[in-house]
This record gives C-alpha cells, structure tokens and sequence, in this order.
C-alpha cells in the first residue's frame, strides 16, 4: 500500500526535525565534554553544527515540493552563513563569537516562531515549534545583551541550551512521523 500525500510530508518533515535535534544534542554534549576547549575549537565546532543543521533545513525544504515555507528556507540559510562566518574568522574573540551565536539564535527563533505560526493552520504540534523559537530567540538576547562573561563561561548554558532545542526537534519530529504512520494522515492534528 502506498502512501498518501499528507503520510510522505509528515514523514519527511519528521525525519528531517528528528536528524537536526540529534544534531543539537550532539553539539550540546561534544561542549560539556570539551570543558577546557579553546574558543578556536568552540568556533569550529559550532561551524560544523550551523552548517550541518542549515544545510538539512535547505535539503528538506528543497525536496518538499508542496506546502513547504519560505521560513524554513530563510533559517537554513541563516544557520549556514552563521557557520561560514564562524570558519573564515575562526581567530574571533570570545566576544565576537557570543555575539555571532547570539545574533543566529535571534533571527533562527524568530523565523521558527514564524514557521511556527504558519504551521499553526495545519498542524497540531505548532505549539512545540513555537517553544522552540521562543527558547532559541531568548537564549540569542541573553548573549547578545551579556556578552562580558565570554562564550567560554557560557558553555554550560550554551550545552543546556543545544540539548533543549534538540529535544524540543526530536519530540516534534516524532509527532510529524507518528501522524505520517496513520492511514488516515490529515494536515491537521489538533
């Protein structure tokens, strides 16, 4: 038996959120084991995860052919330029590097309390992409308005925080494959 339309979208758009929140919780416990890290390997570690987690929004957002949104394009987009820049000056201060993390977690968390409420329409679980972007957006101004202690005293928030927004992936991802499971799969959990 094949499967319908809705049953493939949730799938794919389950999936795709599932593989970025492992990506996170990845991030997030590579900086608790690193403690002693410099920032050159901070930045390149947060590179690799902005490019890896940008570029699987723009893949899904490419294959996804309908009902997809331009503001899972934009936060790809924003994800993948926050890891160039964090790989062409990797010599950046601990001041610099807070602020570029800080300036991507903003414009990530409002284009995924946007996405979110564009979701809202047609899917049930909207509220946890919501969470998401707040978290995402809030964790951004911390470091953006208190940027003094230096992006190494704030590994630990920066560690919670990945494992937070992982989590947060992960559990909408599964709700998306779980309605993608159902025979009956509609555009609308509520």
């Amino acid at each position: 038996m094949s499967e319908t339309l809705p049953q493939q979208l949730f799938k794919g758009s389950g999936t795709a959120l599932i593989i970025r929140g492992v990506a996170a919780i990845l991030f997030g416990i590579l900086v608790v084991v690193w403690p002693g890290v410099s920032v050159l390997a901070l930045v390149i570690l947060f590179g690799m995860y902005a490019v890896f987690d940008g570029v699987t929004n723009i893949v899904h957002y490419v294959r996804r052919k309908r009902r997809r949104s331009a503001w899972q394009l934009v936060g790809g987009i924003i994800s993948v330029l926050a890891g160039l820049v964090a790989f062409v000056w990797p010599g950046t201060t601990a001041l610099s590097l807070t602020l570029v993390i800080g300036a991507w977690a903003v414009i990530l968390g409002i284009s995924q309390m946007a996405l979110a409420f564009e979701a809202k329409k047609t899917v049930g679980l909207w509220w946890l992409w919501l969470i998401t972007g707040i978290v995402t957006t809030l964790f951004g101004l911390f470091l953006v308005f208190f940027p003094g202690p230096g992006i190494l005293s704030l590994l630990g928030l920066l560690s919670s925080f990945a494992v937070l927004f992982g989590i947060l992936l992960i559990a909408s991802g599964a709700g998306l494959r779980r309605m993608g499971e159902s025979p009956d799969a509609r555009f609308s959990m509520g």
